[in-house]
């Protein structure tokens, strides 16, 4: 049987796929250029991590379809780590990252391993245990985090020396970790490794017979996941210059669910394009800030009505629809 979410490697979309690619990519390394205005600046730089922390969380939601609801907890610890070294201690934004990264992988065994030896929907419930402790000890560790205060004073951003103070610099930053985000999900999904995780996905105890350990997997999986994540946690810290402990909210999970199940599960184009607009949709309706949340509302009522696969759906109707007219019509015999 094919998985209908493997359709984008079809012909035509094969073709077109890259075209779009990087497309969207010059636009991505002009639009500064473009719109030299530091609010929308400042907002494609949210937009871009959402889309990182997206990708990231799609490669546990979607490549080995267990629902995590404690994404934000290495969101969060990225962000704090990144606070407590560089503040108290000078670390540099270069060694935060690599050291935040691998100790991501450390804390995604922590919660990983008692947590995938649940069942699926229990492991959602796991997860959201972890994800709460994470936010009390946020909260209520004042000496190691600052409670409720938040840590400020986070440094200025710098890379080899080079302080990256400018809402464009930051941007270019951001643009190329999520870019990196991307290629990591892109590598998974073409490699061996993305066929274990679906083979995981679609059906463990085949897997297992077959010589994959399910648990094994899902822990690579979700300790990528948890690195990719406490990267943009430690972009975040330096960015906002502040960390709170509202860096590990639930509505963050809520934010990133929207984003992986209206994309589509395990498609990455689904998945970015659904971060880009979640993200740059609530920022352009501030415009009616009274209406914001009811229009918002609406348009999400509306994608989940009309397309309740999700946007790879209708990317995959728009492919069909262009290799339509793409092919020769075929001559009648008199």
């Amino acid at each position: 049987m094919i998985d209908v979410r493997e359709e984008p490697r079809l012909r035509g979309a094969v073709r077109v796929e890259p075209a779009l690619w990087c497309a969207g990519f010059a636009f991505a390394l002009v639009l500064p250029l473009a719109l030299p205005v530091p609010y929308y600046i400042s907002t494609a730089i949210t937009a871009l991590m959402f889309v990182a922390l997206a990708v990231a969380f799609d490669i546990v939601v979607g490549r080995i379809g267990a629902l995590s609801l404690c994404q934000p907890v290495f969101f969060g610890f990225g962000s704090y780590a990144a606070a407590i070294l560089a503040t108290r201690h000078g670390w540099s934004f270069g060694a935060v990252l690599l050291l935040s990264m691998a100790a991501a992988v450390v804390l995604a065994l922590a919660i990983g391993v008692p947590s995938f030896r649940l069942s699926l929907h229990a492991f959602a419930i796991g997860t959201l245990g972890f994800a709460v402790i994470a936010m009390l000890v946020a909260r209520n560790w004042v000496g190691l985090t600052g409670g409720p205060l938040c840590m400020t004073g986070v440094p200025p951003l710098s890379v080899a020396g080079v302080e990256l103070t400018s809402l464009t610099a930051q941007y270019y930053l951001i643009l190329a970790m999520a870019a990196g985000a991307i290629g990591v999900a892109f590598a998974i999904a073409r490699s061996r490794l993305g066929l274990a995780l679906t083979a995981v996905r679609d059906d463990p105890v085949l897997a297992g017979a077959r010589g994959l350990s399910p648990t094994a997997f899902r822990l690579t999986a979700f300790g990528i996941s948890a690195a990719l994540s406490a990267g943009v946690g430690v972009f975040n810290a330096y960015f906002q210059s502040v960390v709170c402990p509202e860096n590990l909210d639930l509505s963050y999970t809520t934010a990133l669910l929207i984003m992986v199940f209206i994309g589509g599960r395990s498609s990455l184009r689904g998945v970015v394009a659904a971060a880009l607009l979640f993200t740059v949709l609530p920022q352009m309706l501030r415009l009616t800030e009274e209406w914001r949340l009811v229009i918002y509302g609406l348009v999400l009522l509306v994608v989940v009505i009309t397309i309740p696969d999700g946007l790879e759906r209708a990317f995959q109707a728009a492919g069909r629809l262009g290799r339509r007219r793409t092919q020769p019509t075929p001559v009648r015999k008199r």
